[in-house]
């Protein structure tokens, strides 16, 4: 049996600014083969202006396999660091029903929509406590 590695192109990403936020949209496939790409566009040093509050826009997400999930779960951990926000937007429903199994629903923001404020963890997971920052900070 022979397996071939899908293109690059199987997954698309654009990014955009919306106030504080960078969001990441990504759409078709997220695995082995693509996540180095989303991995690179949430490289915290490179994100435009600075910016530590990012979301990614999974609606048209058709496939995402540990690895992409393992490229989120760096993303989360590297912006927590900055006292940043990760969150995940319109998250499919069977990637969703994985995060639950995995518990990385409880760790990570999945959300319909972006939060009206940015929220960043003070202390300890960020389930436990967070404190909101003004619109201007």
């Amino acid at each position: 049996m022979t397996y071939e590695t899908p293109p690059a192109e199987a997954m698309e990403l654009r990014q955009r600014i919306d106030g504080r936020w960078l969001i990441v949209t990504v759409s078709g496939e997220l695995d082995l083969a693509t996540a180095p790409r989303l991995e690179a566009a949430l490289d915290v040093p490179e994100l435009p202006g600075g910016r530590t509050h990012v979301a990614v826009d999974a609606a048209g997400l058709e496939f995402c396999d540990s690895t992409g999930v393992n490229v989120l779960v760096r993303a989360w951990k590297r912006l927590r660091a900055l006292h940043g926000q990760l969150v995940l937007l319109h998250v499919p429903g069977p990637l969703r029903e994985r995060m639950s199994w995995m518990g990385l629903d409880k760790m990570l923001s999945l959300r319909e929509t972006l939060p009206d404020r940015a929220v960043i963890t003070v202390r300890g997971p960020a389930w436990e406590r967070a404190a909101a920052l003004p619109e201007d900070a």
